[in-house]
């Protein structure tokens, strides 16, 4: 399908000025409203002199906007309805404005109906430019935007058509789901049943398959070839581009999303992983994974506890230095760093133990603890992250950690912690991830707590990656 190139007319030029001159008697109207209204007291009585060249301008400006209006309905592409509804309310925003100008001439015989009279202007100016939005956005183009409070407020407190229907990228439906959105949000405020550009409606699969005005934008398999597409790549200087220039473009990724679902044969009920993909795709894809809820990560306690019984005892530990915060907004459970506490030792491990109940992720590296702090750790049966890089640990005792059912995550690196100490992790089911980077560890207990918890991820770290010759500048001399 070629892109049909429009030659342009005086009436089209004229009417494509109405969005930039329709602004015009909005303003002079609303100004002759606070006129009206401030010229009615004593004290403002000199502001009267204004009003006739105001109102005159205003219903000028009005019946200029109405000429402008109607040449641009002329190109078509509006739901007639509302088109007609937008019309007739400007038309008598004109009427009105011409009106009040007369009255305004004759104020000694009009003047109890002058204010009703304005009154009406600003209903109809509020209605017609309503229509008007509508006619341009879409009739919805508001009440999207509307926070969650106001649309319980205006008993529109509905889901958002657009929020994500799925936790896992891979359950999501490539074109209900994925596809959909993409077009509500840059296509449907041109391509819609109040607006058809084009004669193009786009909100669903069906519409976009019978296309528009000059035939079908979809070409099953060939995103190459269907205007759908193509329109979306042009430069953005182009008259076709979609959307158009001024208007929020589609992203990279939306654009690879769009390419893919069309090259897919644009399917309908189908999820992302019952199709083929490509590491590009797969990439995009990653990128719109969900983001798991704060309550609802691996590495979060699930049972409800209450909260820290002495605000004293929170006080104690950021006395010595330690930070505790919640591990997320609304949750009782806590997290301890003593990132900026080094001095923090065995002693200090009682502070602690009042938090024991909430304690859910604690970080005790770089202090001064020793194997007889793991006692107290013991106690903390909710510990879900604890981290022991870098202090004076030989892993004596380890096994007091079976106690901390929860246990997902712990970091042994650069203790002293030995192949015995390890391998006595090997009752804790939960245990995910352990870092073992310059410990005292030998590959061999490494292997055996692999068999023994063989989803458990050992770290043992050392990486090396190898020099690229980008990697270093290498200068000469030149000689001379």
């Amino acid at each position: 399908m070629k892109l049909l190139i429009s030659t342009g007319s005086w009436s089209m030029f004229i009417g494509r000025s109405h969005p930039l001159l329709v602004h015009l008697p909005i303003g002079i109207l609303l100004i002759a409203f606070i006129l009206t209204l401030l010229a009615r007291r004593e004290k403002w009585r000199h502001l009267q002199s204004a009003l006739p060249t105001v109102l005159l301008a205003a219903a000028l400006s009005a019946i200029f906007s109405c000429i402008t209006g109607y040449l641009l309905s002329l190109d078509g592409g509006y739901e007639e309805k509302l088109l007609q509804t937008h019309k007739y309310l400007g038309i008598g925003v004109a009427v009105i404005s011409t009106v009040l100008y007369g009255m305004e001439r004759y104020k000694n015989r009009f003047r109890k109906w002058q204010v009703p009279a304005v009154l009406v202007m600003v209903l109809l100016l509020s209605a017609a430019g309503h229509y008007g939005g509508s006619l341009t956005h879409g009739d919805d183009y508001l009440t999207q935007a509307m926070p969650a409070g106001l649309r319980q407020l205006t008993g529109m407190n509905k889901t958002i058509a657009n929020a994500a229907a799925y936790t896992n990228i891979g359950d999501a439906r490539l074109y209900e789901d994925l596809v959909r959105p993409v077009l509500a949000n840059r296509c449907y405020s041109c391509h819609n049943e109040q607006k058809l550009k084009g004669g193009l409606r786009l909100e669903s699969v069906a519409l976009i398959r019978k296309g528009g005005e000059h035939g079908p934008v979809l070409k099953d398999s060939m995103p190459e070839e269907s205007e759908l597409f193509k329109r979306l790549i042009l430069p953005e200087e182009n008259d076709h581009r979609m959307p158009p220039k001024g208007k929020p473009p589609v992203t990279p990724q939306e654009l690879e999303l769009l390419h893919w679902w069309i090259a897919q044969g644009a399917p309908t009920g189908k999820t992302v992983k019952e199709l083929n993909k490509t590491p590009l795709m797969m990439a995009v894809l990653e990128g719109m994974q969900p983001p798991t809820p704060i309550d609802k990560q691996e590495f979060m306690p699930e049972d409800k506890v209450a909260a820290v019984s002495s605000s004293s005892s929170i006080a104690a530990l950021e006395a010595k230095g330690v930070k505790v915060l919640p591990v997320g907004a609304g949750s009782n459970y806590v997290s301890v760093d003593c990132i900026n506490a080094a001095g923090f030792n065995d002693a200090d491990m009682q502070l602690l133990l009042p938090l024991k109940d909430q304690l859910a992720w604690l970080s005790l590296a770089g202090t001064q603890v020793t194997d007889n702090a793991l006692p107290v750790l013991a106690k903390c049966h909710h510990l879900i992250r604890l981290d022991l890089r870098n202090v004076n640990m030989k892993g004596k005792g380890m096994s007091a950690l079976n106690a901390c059912g929860e246990l997902r995550y712990l970091n042994l690196a650069g203790t002293g912690v030995t192949d015995e100490g390890v391998l006595s992790l090997r009752k804790n089911k939960k245990l995910q991830q352990v870092y073992l980077y310059q410990a005292s560890v030998q590959p061999v207990a490494v292997q055996q707590l692999k068999k023994e918890l063989p989803k458990l991820l050992i770290d043992t770290g050392g990486y090396r990656l190898p020099q690229l010759a980008s990697d270093t500048i290498v200068y000469h001399k030149i000689s001379g």
